[in-house]
């Protein structure tokens, strides 16, 4: 693994902060889904737990410390993340953080260091059960919270972490990064995987393994809301439809496309009517997105936006009934305001 190019600020003020001995003993890595976050904690970790870190606070890759770490046994590293994809980090495993920070450091001096990825993923006994470890750190002990949303941590957590935060990339050196990787179509990809490169990476090779209609998918996906405006479909077997293939990025989609309607309604008020947006999410589908804007009230859109936002966080955090949740979103989509044309 390689710190990636939007890194490296970050990067340096936390190398930085080791050098002055001020290196915080719990870290929050906050930022979008697919950017890279848990990479670069994997990166900041090898290079604390290195027995001689380069001098750019990397790890030199070749001492014990680092075969220890590239092998996955090494003693001074704690990695905890949900026993199943999207499930619950339980409280068991943040107890048992306890007999691990009262230890030393196999290394005279060093690091030990804890990886809790994604963060957010802890249910409310195992948060809690973690900020008696916050209270109490332990002597070159460093946690280590990678999360994509903060907000769902307790208040008391984010109080104790010293928060890092990281931005999207912007499209140049996104598109530029998976120019690099031997991506074909990098701005195809981006659009479809919000603008995070990693996603975009990895969609491209399961497109190319496992999924082949991915990009199919996406660029039908505005004939199926414009049919359902028509009355030409019907919401309920489109439901069926995407939930057969990825409710979660179905969805985040439909919310890609509305945040880019409210865009250019709110640009059709204006003076400036005839322009486009500084930015758009998905600017392939510019022309079609325009004529949706025209059909759309603004205030009926800002409301749709929200519930998009909390059926979201229902796909990904909790055990639903994702037919009856698509249902409803593209039921409240057929009844949409209509501006009077």
């Amino acid at each position: 693994m390689n710190l990636l190019p939007w890194q490296t600020e970050q990067w340096k003020q936390l190398v930085d902060r080791r050098r002055q001995g001020k290196l915080p003993h719990a870290i929050l890595l906050s930022g979008s889904a697919g950017i890279g976050k848990h990479q670069f904690a994997e990166l900041f970790a090898a290079g604390l737990i290195c027995n001689k870190s380069n001098d750019d606070g990397s790890a030199c890759g070749q001492c014990r410390s680092c075969l220890l770490l590239q092998a996955g046994n090494h003693p001074d590293m704690v990695r905890i993340e949900p026993e199943e994809v999207g499930k619950a980090i339980k409280v068991d495993q943040i107890r048992n953080l306890s007999s691990f920070t009262v230890l030393s450091a196999h290394v005279d001096g060093g690091y030990k260091v804890v990886l809790i990825d994604p963060a957010e993923n802890m249910n409310k006994a195992s948060a809690n059960s973690l900020l008696k470890t916050l209270e109490e750190p332990a002597k070159n002990t460093v946690l280590l919270l990678v999360t994509s949303s903060p907000q769902r941590l307790l208040p008391t957590i984010r109080s104790r972490c010293q928060r890092i935060d990281f931005i999207t990339p912007d499209h140049s050196s996104a598109s530029a990064w998976l120019q690099a990787q031997q991506v074909s179509q990098p701005e195809q990809w981006l659009e479809i995987a919000s603008g995070a490169p990693l996603t975009a990476l990895q969609l491209s090779n399961s497109a190319e393994k496992e999924d082949k209609d991915i990009a199919k998918h996406y660029q039908t996906g505005l004939d199926t809301l414009e049919a359902l405006l028509a009355q030409q479909q019907d919401p309920l077997s489109v439901a069926t439809a995407w939930q057969k293939t990825n409710s979660l990025r179905a969805v985040g989609w439909l919310t890609n496309w509305v945040i880019d309607i409210i865009r250019l309604a709110s640009l059709s008020t204006s003076a400036n009517s005839a322009q486009k947006p500084p930015y758009m999410t998905c600017p392939s589908q510019l022309s079609r997105l325009k004529g949706l804007a025209t059909q759309l009230d603004l205030d009926g859109l800002h409301g749709y936006l929200e519930r998009l936002y909390e059926t979201s966080r229902l796909l990904g955090t909790t055990q639903v009934n994702e037919q009856l949740l698509l249902e409803e979103i593209l039921i409240r989509w057929t009844a949409l305001p209509k501006n009077r044309l």
